[in-house]
């Protein structure tokens, strides 16, 4: 085995190095073969190298030297001088390089083809045709034209990878930009994020502003700053700390708003929403579960269970849920239609995305106001206002206000509550509009 050091600024035609390199400052690696170079041990990099050809190593790596010695005497003292020089490690690859080990440079690695490796560090910048590696840690900037994949990605400044990614873990300070694929881990973008087709991801958390196309489907997402969709979105659990809009239908399990939603299409949810924020959706809504305490504006609401709505709910054609609660102080534009429809309840203090706004307008005794109420039994509360109710069984508490009231089995009037028109008892009443 035998080591090979190629000095500075010269050209070496290699083809088999049974042993380490080194390679001197500006010098340039040329394949004999025309095809490859194999370097069975380590290369170091002493400055900037060339490489006309493909080539492979054990690893890869920038090396510290000593450019100048000297000695210095002054009188009968005489101290070593020592000046050190350090050129910043920069590698030109035409064609592929594969590294078995750890590619470390100080500055630059550029390479026309692909990059393999089991660990990349660079301290300034990369690119490549193509990277397959397990991680990748960049200072500076990543420029993949083609194909990226990586188990675990971070890059201070921007990434540019305009192919299909195929990521696990991604963490990057500034810009991303990707031309698709999948990012099954938790993704970290502290600037933009920006995929140019379809994505399949973990966890997305936008800081700043991110973009999706449409048909992305992910398991979270998180933002503080703002995300736009330009389609639709399937999301297990969605998380609006700021802003998203979604031009399409949104698919998901969970949604917790805190900021604004605003979805062009319909909002679908499996599971539970919980909105403390501002919830605008262009079509219908449905859910299992709903529990509001800031603002949804839909065309219409259903509800398989329980909907608790605190704040303001405008829709055009109505709610529908098995159970309907409007709590004190909320306006409802729209009708209500459930088994049992209680308007005017006390606010649910333990709901800790509560507004703090609404919740003391609640507690105050803010009158409830609501429009027409379909239900087989209505409990109107104290301070409370509804225009037309058809039941089964009504209940009007002190100081509450409706229009009129059209019953088949009970109706149930406390002092001071009041009824516009004569309440009627009915055979049967009108069936809810949905």
């Amino acid at each position: 085995m035998s080591d090979l050091h190629i000095p500075r600024g010269q050209t070496a035609m290699l083809d088999l190095v049974d042993g380490a390199l080194t390679v001197g400052n500006n010098a340039t690696i040329q394949a004999s073969n025309g095809k490859n170079v194999v370097i069975i041990n380590g290369v170091y990099l002493e400055g900037k190298a060339y490489v006309k050809g493909d080539l492979e190593c054990e690893s890869l790596e920038s090396e510290v030297f000593l450019s100048r010695r000297g000695e210095l005497t002054s009188g009968s003292n005489r101290a070593r001088l020592e000046l050190t020089g350090r050129y910043p490690g920069k590698l030109e690859v035409n064609g592929n390089l594969t590294v078995h080990k750890q590619l470390n440079v100080t500055h630059s690695v550029k390479t026309t083809g692909l990059i393999t490796a089991e660990k990349i560090d660079v301290g300034g910048k990369i690119e490549a045709g193509s990277i397959k590696c397990g991680q990748i840690r960049v200072g500076g900037q990543a420029d993949i034209q083609n194909m990226f994949e990586a188990a675990n990605v971070e890059v201070g400044g921007k990434v540019v990878a305009q192919g299909i990614v195929k990521l696990g873990d991604l963490h990057v300070g500034g810009e991303i930009e990707v031309g698709g694929g999948s990012i099954t881990g938790n993704i970290r973008v502290g600037g933009r994020f920006t995929s140019k087709s379809p994505l399949e991801f973990g966890e997305l958390l936008v800081y700043g502003k991110g973009q999706l196309p449409a048909n992305c489907n992910g398991h979270k997402i998180s933002t503080f700053g703002k995300l736009e969709v330009d389609g639709n979105l399937n999301c297990d659990i969605i998380e609006v700390g700021g802003v998203i809009e979604i031009d399409g239908n949104c698919h998901s399990e969970h949604v917790e708003v805190g900021g604004k939603l605003d979805v062009g299409g319909s909002l679908f949810v499996s599971g539970k929403l919980e909105g403390y924020g501002s919830i605008e959706v262009e079509r219908d809504f449905e859910s299992a579960h709903l529990r509001l305490s800031g603002k949804l504006e839909a065309d219409k609401v259903i509800v398989k269970e329980e909907a608790d709505i605190s704040g303001k709910l405008e829709t055009e054609k109505g709610l529908k849920a098995r159970l309907v609660t409007i709590r004190g102080g909320t306006r409802v534009e729209g009708v209500l239609i459930g088994e049992r429809v209680e308007v005017g309840k006390t606010a649910d203090l333990s709901y800790e995305g509560w507004n703090a706004n609404w919740a003391k307008w609640a507690t105050a005794g803010g009158m409830a106001r609501v429009e027409d109420v379909y239900a087989n039994e209505v409990i109107i509360g104290q301070m409370s206002q509804v225009e037309r109710i058809f039941a089964g069984k009504v209940k009007l508490e002190q100081c509450s206000v409706a229009w009129q009231i059209n019953y088949t089995d009970e109706l149930q009037i406390d002092d001071n509550a009041s009824v516009s028109e004569p309440p009627r008892k009915v055979e049967t009443i009108f069936p809810p509009p949905f």
